[in-house]
């Protein structure tokens, strides 16, 4: 009898975990398909309050700059955005948060629900906010904003964010890794809030220097990854006695394997080749430089990254590997989007793999043509 009941458990335990998987995969290939258009946003449960509580926001800070130092492009458009989706209706009779009645007065609002892990959330916060700005709006987030533990935002963090929101019309990008000009000209009149993924550069290259500042990782993060770095150099000067120039150059290198290289959706993993001619660029122009590697595939890595002047950074969490990545004088990138933060970050040299999609794949028709809307034009391909 116990073994007929363990079997009923371990069947129903199986439809559920398939159930769950096949709705995750049929939400992400609707995002592949570009079909995400069609969506209507409702939060998984309503926001609710009671008489005595109250959803507050924090300090305002406005996100506002001289918009005339965004370029015009010959494709640009007055119009809006397509709908996305409308924030769910149904929380606004129970709302009871004061600062909705602002956010109704104004009209001037951009609101934005970041997703993804640490590099799409570094990218949807970093355009919302060029949008913002260029729009002459006021970025605002949940307070649940993961971004917030590791950097100091310049956004207007919003307790109860559903309940502020609701009945928001959205709009989105037509193409997830490309820059939709529409989105620099949005109508006046009206609070929006704006799509997800929006990963490209040119969304706030107008407020770059703004970006980088407001990624700067806290301090105790920055220390954690001075110590990697030290010990870095401290152990290339052991293993190089005769060496008369102590002065290295550090270049920071990403090497995104894990979860890239068996996927559906065709994302390319960079090669051994590309790897091999990186580093000997690197190598060539720099005489006394140190790669600093950072892989989550660092077994794979370690067959291919190799030398004397090659340290590996092994057993830190996500944010101190960035850490560590952007503070290195040039960069060795791969794929992906954490891989792109931490050569911009760095500002210096980046080299990198100028083939992140498969051609003719779900995600390759999410890029540009030829992947100027993602890659900046000082990089490096190879």
């Amino acid at each position: 009898m116990n073994d007929v009941l363990s079997l009923i458990v371990l069947c129903a335990f199986t439809v559920l975990v398939t159930y769950q998987w096949r709705h995750e995969v049929q939400v992400y290939h609707m995002f592949i398909n570009g079909s995400l258009s069609s969506l209507t946003f409702a939060p998984a449960r309503p926001a609710t309050l009671s008489r005595n509580q109250n959803a507050t926001a924090s300090t305002v800070v406005t996100t506002r700059t001289n918009l005339a130092t965004f370029p015009t492009r010959n494709n640009a458009t007055t119009t809006s955005p397509q709908t996305v989706f409308t924030t769910s209706q149904t929380v606004s009779s129970v709302c009871r948060n004061p600062f909705r009645e602002e956010y109704l007065r104004k009209q001037d609002y951009l609101c934005s629900r970041p997703l993804g892990r640490f590099g799409n959330l570094m990218f949807i916060y970093a355009s919302s906010y060029g949008i913002a700005t260029y729009n002459n709006r006021t970025l605002i987030m949940g307070k649940a904003l993961m971004l917030t533990d590791y950097f100091n935002l310049n956004v207007l963090l919003v307790d109860d964010f559903e309940c502020v929101v609701t009945g928001t019309k959205g709009v989105g990008p037509r193409q997830a890794c490309a820059f939709d000009e529409r989105l620099m000209h949005i109508a006046i009149g009206e609070n929006i809030c704006i799509g997800n993924y929006l990963q490209s550069y040119k969304y706030f290259e107008h407020v770059q220097e703004a970006i980088k500042k407001q990624f700067t990782f806290k301090k105790e993060i920055r220390d954690k990854a001075m110590g990697i770095i030290n010990g870095a150099i401290n152990t290339f000067h052991k293993r190089n006695t005769t060496l008369k120039d102590t002065r290295l150059v550090l270049v920071g290198v990403h090497v995104r394997r894990g979860d890239m290289v068996k996927n559906k959706f065709g994302y390319a993993v960079a090669t051994p080749e590309y790897l091999a001619n990186a580093t000997q660029y690197y190598r060539d122009k720099f005489p006394n430089r140190l790669f600093i590697v950072c892989s989550n595939g660092m077994a794979w890595t370690k067959q291919h990254v190799v030398g004397d002047d090659v340290f590996y950074v092994e057993g830190n969490t996500f944010e101190v590997d960035m850490a560590v990545l952007v503070t290195c004088n040039h960069s060795l990138t791969t794929v992906g989007s954490f891989s792109w933060w931490a050569g911009v970050l760095a500002g210096g040299q980046v080299v990198y793999y100028q083939w992140p999609a498969i051609e003719k794949s779900g995600i390759r028709r999410h890029f540009s043509a030829n992947y100027t809307d993602f890659f900046p034009p000082s990089w490096i391909g190879m």
